[in-house]
């Protein structure tokens, strides 16, 4: 009798082993992620808000509808409430006190996740956004310094001195079409600006092919900020699956722009440095941003370097520019759609003689400066302010995880029972004994805290100058159909959506 051969039962049997060992530590994996899960669930707590499944899709559709869901939050939770967006978790604070409470009182909150959806800009190198973030900084060392050196390179070099002949050179170089898109127009207008407030010796021409380039990328990345929020949540799901990124491309190609800048200025340093007949260097004083922050290096630690301070530069440019581009795209279609107060402010600019922006002559445009602020009231820029915790903390009868991102909900305190009439326009509320019935902690259209723009106490001065200089030269018309005001795209900023407009010069002028 032939011996019987059990290799092949043995190689299945092993083969069958492996698989069940396999399965088995796969489920053990699984156990764990559950109980962990239970664990987290068992011990945070959280406000109440729309976070189960029957509200999935107005959860995945914030963006998108998120003028219509904060106002109706508030409805249902006055105080605070959980929702789920497409970048996590975020605790929607609608009381001004817990705003304040939160950004104010708390130093260890951080915008860390904001790479999330802003990608294009922050994320320019794995870690570097943490610790050189400027819009969005915490309490470090060097965000500290270099927001020091911008605000005191603001207040003693760049107002009444530059600033004055910047924004005009600027708005003289605005030519205005008698069609053009609004979006488009007001962003590049910004971008200039900013390019000159950041870097003084960059050349800005309309020869300039080169810069050309970096504004067209610049508008790319701006754009992509405002897609529709399902095209937005997908690219950023590939984006982590492949590790390719058309947007960071493009932030990579905008950035070695500025790094020429950047090479360039040294360079330019290391000569007068060395030029004898100098006593003192020239970075002793600051003629711009990027002067500014390079003064910085000796105070930093971890020593800043090229990258550090060209995402710094870009920063200041592509946040300034889509601020400003959001608030000239509002003011412009308000001004479109309530003709009889823009009509009080051209005449109040024109009564003036404010042909020329004149920072120290915006206090008499009165009109227009109420038009301003009911503007950014109505549609602020910056409809929600979001930090997210460094680590986990208690507050009030809460467990906050870390990472955990809290939102201030402008928009709602700008709607609030306070004000008189809150959804309608009326500039008159900002003018004469009609000032003291504002409402006190319920007006917040730059951000709050340590995180208010740079140029906080200059910006109602600044764009009320701009819209007067505007007005004062044009006269603005509706192109096809114009956007209701309550609409507008959350993205790194509130903006309308896109219309054009009919620009017609003054031929006296």
């Amino acid at each position: 009798m032939a011996d019987a051969d059990h290799s092949s039962d043995g190689g299945e049997n092993t083969f069958m082993s492996f698989f069940t060992s396999f399965g088995i530590h796969i489920l053990m994996v699984i156990i764990v992620i559950i109980l962990k899960w239970q664990y987290d669930r068992n011990r945070y707590r959280y406000p109440k808000g729309p976070r189960d499944w029957r509200n999935l899709k107005d959860a995945i559709s914030f963006q998108r509808k998120k003028r219509d869901n904060l106002l109706n939050l508030v409805n249902d939770y006055p105080d605070s409430c959980t929702v789920m967006t497409h970048t996590g978790r975020l605790i929607l604070l609608n009381n001004s006190g817990f705003i304040n409470e939160i950004f104010l009182g708390r130093a260890d909150l951080v915008s860390n996740k904001v790479d999330n959806y802003l990608e294009n800009q922050l994320r320019y190198k794995e870690g570097k956004h943490i610790r050189t973030g400027i819009v969005f900084r915490h309490q470090d060392h060097n965000a500290r310094i270099i927001h020091k050196a911008l605000v005191n390179y603001i207040d003693n070099n760049l107002v009444n001195k530059h600033l004055d002949v910047m924004v005009q050179e600027q708005l003289q170089n605005l030519h205005l079409s008698k069609q053009f898109d609004v979006r488009r127009t007001t962003f590049y207008f910004a971008v200039r600006l900013l390019t000159s407030l950041s870097c003084s010796s960059v050349s800005i021409s309309k020869n300039d092919k080169v810069f050309e380039l970096f504004e067209q990328n610049l508008y790319k990345i701006s754009k992509a900020i405002h897609e529709d929020t399902f095209q937005k949540s997908a690219k950023t799901v590939l984006s982590k699956l492949t590790g390719l990124s058309e947007t960071l491309d493009i932030n990579e190609n905008v950035l070695d722009y500025i790094k020429t800048w950047i090479k360039r200025r040294r360079e330019e340093s290391n000569i007068h440095s060395n030029n004898e007949q100098r006593v003192t260097s020239t970075t002793e004083t600051s003629n711009d941003f990027l002067d500014s922050i390079l003064n910085c290096i000796d105070e930093s630690s971890p020593r800043l370097d090229d990258d550090d301070i060209s995402a710094c530069i870009l920063d200041i440019i592509m946040h300034g520019s889509e601020m400003l581009k959001g608030a000239l795209s509002w003011f412009l279609l308000y001004v479109v759609q309530y003709p009889e107060e823009a009509d009080l402010c051209r005449r109040e600019v024109r009564e003036k003689n404010y042909s020329k922006f004149e920072l120290s002559s915006t206090e008499s445009l009165i009109y227009t400066q109420a038009f301003i602020k009911e503007v950014l009231r109505l549609s602020p820029v910056v409809p929600v302010v979001v930090h997210s915790t460094l680590e986990d903390f208690k507050w009030r009868t809460y467990h906050i995880q870390k990472r955990t991102q809290f939102g201030a909900n402008i928009l709602a305190l700008h709607h609030s029972i306070a004000w008189k009439q809150a959804t309608k326009f009326d500039i008159k509320r900002w003018i004469g004994d009609n000032l003291s019935s504002i409402p006190t902690h319920s007006y917040l259209p730059f951000g709050l805290g340590p995180r208010a723009c740079v140029a906080e106490k200059y910006l109602f001065n600044l764009l009320t100058g701009i819209l007067g200089v505007l007005l004062y030269h044009n006269d603005f018309e509706k192109i096809g159909p114009i956007p209701d005001p309550i609409g507008g795209t959350f993205g790194l900023a509130n903006i309308p959506p896109k219309y054009s407009l009919k620009a017609t010069s003054f031929s006296a002028n």
